[in-house]
């Protein structure tokens, strides 16, 4: 229990650290054209902008510290259209094979409920919600700078729900986006550098579970956090031990900790995965997936008996064979070492390379 604990908890709090690889869907976000706009306690704002197109394709994004599968998107105008919309994505949310319309209900605190249209969107992961909302000056300039348990309800059950505050900030860089303005704050890699030193090494490698010699490669879903890692100052070390003889998973992690965490996105369906920028040093790569397992299974279900002429003779079972696919989770680790910088390390992160490191009493 107390090792899943800490993964969910490490997982949960990359995103404030800002030194991951890539943010929540549905943003697809680099250093170069993306910009930290605020951070609080509650999480941060990222604004998205098209150095290419000026005025077009601007986006800001909501990241919590506190559930990295919930985040709300604002997408400004785009080639394709003028209107604005809304993206909610948190695991409540119906996931989809194809777009399907749906009605949902917007709950603010002191405020009447607002019935709104929206679209449910194929995703592998989280589901994803979008409302079109018309114009985007509109929409900004009718949202509050800060919201405490903002819902969204479907057929009277809460599918999204999030706390969120310094949207005067992003709303005003979003402005200056649309605007054509080139808004510069601090980039992704500059955020990091100043929470942990950077470097010009790289880990590269593959994650899969296969549950036997000749059992098939199961691999993450792309585009799914399912790779971590930690990196193992004697900083850290010092609070992981505090960590095991306190047996407790503290219930926040102090910033200069944060730093030792890192994430990323799965890039394909072969479950590749890249972390850039990194010092040399000692690293933890941390593997946390659902994988399909096939079970099968026998029930009698009846009993035959057997005569010769009036004489029983004995009795047959009748047997039926069940199979079925059913979804297990798995978490593994495997400890990398960068010798020097500038050096790229490839890893093979496979469930046969399994060690105790998180919290194992």
């Amino acid at each position: 229990m107390y090792r899943t604990t800490l993964i969910k908890t490490i997982f949960a709090c990359v995103f404030l650290s800002f030194s991951c690889s890539s943010f929540a869907a549905p943003l697809s976000i680099s250093n170069e054209d993306t910009q930290v706009i605020s951070r609080s306690a509650l999480g941060a704002w990222v604004l998205k902008q098209d150095l290419k197109q000026p005025r077009m394709n601007c986006a800001i994004q909501f990241i919590p510290l506190q559930d990295s599968e919930t985040s709300f998107s604002i997408f400004g105008p785009t080639k394709q259209s003028s209107s604005a919309t809304i993206l909610f994505q948190g695991k409540n949310i119906p996931t989809a094979r194809s777009p399907q319309d749906a009605r949902v209900e917007l709950v603010q605190k002191k405020l009447a409920s607002t019935p709104l249209k929206a679209q449910i969107l194929p995703s592998q992961n989280a589901g994803i919600l979008a409302v079109s909302t018309g114009d985007i000056h509109q929409t900004l300039k009718s949202m509050r700078d800060a919201e405490h348990d903002l819902q969204l309800r479907l057929n009277h059950a809460t599918i999204f729900s999030l706390d969120y505050d310094g949207l005067a900030l992003a709303r005003n860089a979003m402005l200056d986006c649309i605007a054509g303005k080139i808004v510069k704050t601090k980039t992704l890699k500059q955020a990091t550098a100043e929470i942990r030193p950077l470097g010009n090494s790289t880990i590269t490698g593959q994650a899969f579970y296969k549950g036997a010699i000749l059992a098939k490669k199961q691999y993450p879903p792309k585009g799914s956090q399912a790779v971590g890692l930690i990196w193992m100052t004697d900083e850290f070390k010092a609070w992981y031990e505090q960590v095991k003889r306190n047996q407790k998973i503290p219930e926040q992690i102090p910033e200069n900790i944060l730093k030792h965490f890192m994430s990323t996105r799965i890039l394909d369906d072969q479950g590749h995965f890249k972390f850039t920028n990194l010092p040399a040093g000692e690293y933890i790569l941390v593997a946390n997936f659902s994988y399909e397992k096939s079970v099968s299974r026998t029930e009698v279900v009846g009993r035959t008996d057997v005569y010769v002429g009036n004489q029983h003779i004995g009795s047959n079972d009748q047997i039926a064979h069940w199979s079925y696919v059913i979804k297990e989770g798995t978490s593994f680790e495997k400890p990398v070492t960068i010798p020097k910088d500038g050096d790229t390390v490839n890893i093979i992160l496979d469930k046969s390379q399994i060690m105790c490191f998180l919290v194992c009493f």
